[in-house]
């Protein structure tokens, strides 16, 4: 990865507490069962989750509505496509690479399902319990949540879409000093003026959104 114009936007990353960000950052938890994951023990923790059983938007899931989605493989997406959960895994992580998607199924021992896992950036096999869970949470809160990583990420994204290095740059000048001025920037209009890529830029825009919470 090409470490490319991070200083500027790591200079402003608070750091909020593991705390902070528990109730901060929003999760869904996707599973055909509603008493599979421990969403009431986990909110009474601190957390912030919510539970669909099935994909109920995939439009707010592309548009990083939500920080973390803990997505099983089977009985969530069958509308949307044969493949399942896996599809919609592969979908999000094309859209958005730092979209943190937690694998949680009972088929971790399949090799056939080996793709879900491989994409995901953790795993939870079914049983859980609530420790299990907030160990696996919050180790992702405390390595994905953070200026630097999310940053590094969409240089990568934008380096494999052939973006220049001096575009990048620049950019990340823009997004610093939109950061530092306050509001309610636009982030989406920020970078496709920047870029000139229209779909690229709705890629971007929502972590970049993330990127801002973590430096207010």
């Amino acid at each position: 990865m090409k470490m490319i114009g991070r200083k500027s936007l790591t200079r402003l990353d608070k750091r909020p507490s593991l705390p902070d960000l528990r109730k901060r950052l929003k999760i869904v938890v996707i599973d055909d069962d509603p008493n599979a994951f421990p969403v009431k023990a986990l909110n009474d923790e601190g957390y912030t989750i919510e539970h669909w059983e099935e994909v109920r938007s995939l439009s707010r899931l592309e548009a990083g509505d939500f920080d973390i989605i803990v997505l099983d493989i089977t009985g969530v997406a069958e509308k949307l496509s044969p493949e399942d959960g896996l599809a919609v895994l592969e979908h999000l992580k094309w859209q958005n690479p730092s979209q943190v998607i937690v694998a949680f199924s009972g088929h971790s021992f399949d090799l056939g399902k080996q793709r879900f896992f491989d994409l995901a950036d953790d795993t939870l096999p079914k049983p859980v319990n609530v420790l299990k869970c907030k160990q696996v949470l919050d180790q992702l809160i405390q390595t994905k949540f953070t200026v630097e990583h999310l940053w590094g990420t969409l240089v990568s994204l934008m380096t494999n879409e052939e973006v220049p290095d001096k575009i990048i740059r620049k950019l990340e000048r823009q997004i610093a000093s939109a950061i530092s001025r306050g509001g309610d920037p636009d982030y989406g209009a920020i970078v496709s003026r920047a870029l000139g890529k229209a779909d690229l830029a709705a890629r971007i825009a929502a972590p970049l959104g993330t990127i801002a919470s973590l430096c207010g």
